[in-house]
């Protein structure tokens, strides 16, 4: 019954299939749905312990939540409308916001022992596989259908992108350091390979682009090994292909690199030549409002309108939380983020061999969240949290062998990432006949 979880888990990242719904607060998919029962499952397997490193996210997010509450509740006297309609949309967004967001940090409680470790990896590749899946079904669909997309299938496609680009990220980095166990490491290649082909096919440029980041940083830091060579010879196998065989892929590529004269002529390119589907331009327009309510915002979700906002949102994750939650919201998301990437740096984290994968998937997230909204209570958010559960259910405080590195070189095996118990035929004492203590086992051998 504690495993349940890791069961449903999966279900989450699949589209509507026509279960979704549309509402007067928002549309309603398949994951909304899910995700309260998900909420309620991990929390009841989670378990008491030393204190986590997840625990020192929680302070941050209670303050983003606390403050973006407040703000959000003012909207209808500040900007003087008739009822409480936009408020309760904010509130609404808010408390998918939250749930989405805790649902990594409560995975890191109920990740206590190895066994479930090595099943989380299974089932975080298996959501991938069927995210890649979905998108892949859906892109060959007649342009007529595209309008309902947002009940049949993802709300957008260009999230999920995203979502996918931090789980290549993550998954190659675990491949290229060697992590996970034998099988694993045999069947996550042709696992990745799937969610490429999905990946392309979703047309979502900003995963694109937050992909190639990420993955320029995880062979920054892996350097010229084997395992990287073969890794970036694939990768440009595929990508030629993809342009070959899959015309969707070809046409976005097309359209952003290469785009048309008489588009060029109507939009503005703030790189020559180059469709940026009017990010830069929009942001600069944008980021000019933020003197308006530099300290509360405009309340969360609360665009169009009064607002003076653009209805659709500045296509920047970050810029538009500053809009909507002030500076001290801002401060408060920007704290989160920084507070994952220092956590995937330490001792702890290195010993695990976590912190290169995780802090490849966090690059392919800050790039993925300047291209869009996509993390405001939605699967893109709850993959990113999962990622980072990895991270925060290590202890806050732990010994750590001499062995282990100290510096930011990622090292080959042994010297990056410990024996898994499965390499020792047994934990004896050399001096005795009986087993070895737990006590005098190094904290590293314990996942």
């Amino acid at each position: 019954m504690k495993n349940l979880w890791l069961f449903l888990l999966p279900l989450v990242f699949l589209p509507s299939f026509g279960l979704g719904s549309s509402t007067s607060l928002g549309v309603l998919d398949l994951s909304d749905y899910l995700i309260m029962p998900l909420v309620m499952l991990i929390w009841r397997s989670g378990q008491k312990g030393p204190r986590k490193l997840a625990d020192g996210v929680w302070p941050l997010l209670i303050l983003f939540l606390v403050w973006t509450l407040v703000s959000t509740l003012l909207i209808r006297e500040r900007y003087g409308y008739g009822s409480d309609h936009q408020t309760l949309i904010g509130c609404s967004k808010l408390g998918k916001f939250a749930l989405y967001a805790v649902t990594g940090l409560l995975a890191s409680h109920a990740l206590a022992d190895a066994q479930n470790i090595r099943r989380f990896e299974w089932t975080l590749l298996v959501s991938g596989l069927l995210a890649a899946a979905s998108l892949a079904w859906f892109s060959g669909q007649s342009e007529s259908l595209r309008t309902g997309r947002a009940i049949e299938g993802y709300k957008t496609n260009n999230g999920i992108s995203v979502m996918m680009a931090m789980m290549l990220c993550y998954f190659g980095g675990l491949w290229l350091t060697g992590r996970g166990t034998p099988r694993w490491r045999m069947l996550a290649p042709p696992a990745m390979g799937v969610m490429i082909v999905g990946f392309l096919l979703s047309q979502g440029r900003g995963g694109w682009v937050a992909g190639m980041v990420g993955a320029a940083y995880l062979l920054y830091r892996c350097r010229l090994r084997s395992r990287v060579v073969v890794g970036l010879a694939a990768a440009a196998i595929g990508v030629v292909a993809a342009y070959e065989f899959l015309p969707s892929f070809r046409l976005a590529l097309d359209r952003t690199i290469n785009p048309d004269a008489a588009y060029l002529r109507e939009s503005v390119q703030v790189i020559p030549g180059v469709d940026d589907g009017d990010r830069l331009y929009i942001w600069e327009l944008e980021s000019a409002k933020f003197m308006a309510s530099p300290i509360l915002g405009t309340g969360f979700f609360h665009r169009g309108g009064a607002s003076g906002l653009f209805s659709a949102g500045s296509h920047n994750f970050f810029l538009q939380i500053a809009l909507e939650t002030g500076a001290v919201g801002f401060i408060a998301m920007a704290a989160i983020f920084a507070t994952m990437w220092r956590q995937a740096g330490t001792a702890a984290a290195r010993a695990e061999g976590q912190e290169v994968p995780f802090r490849a998937a966090l690059v392919a997230a800050i790039i993925g969240g300047l291209s869009g909204e996509y993390f405001y209570g939605s699967t893109p958010l709850l993959g990113l949290m999962l990622i980072y559960s990895q991270i925060g259910r290590l202890p806050a405080s732990a010994p750590i062998a001499a062995s282990v590195p100290q510096n930011d070189d990622v090292l080959p095996y042994p010297y990056e990432f410990p024996p898994v118990w499965s390499d020792f035929p047994a934990a004896s004492c050399p001096t005795c006949s009986g087993a070895l203590p737990s006590q005098y086992i190094p904290s590293f051998l314990d996942s």
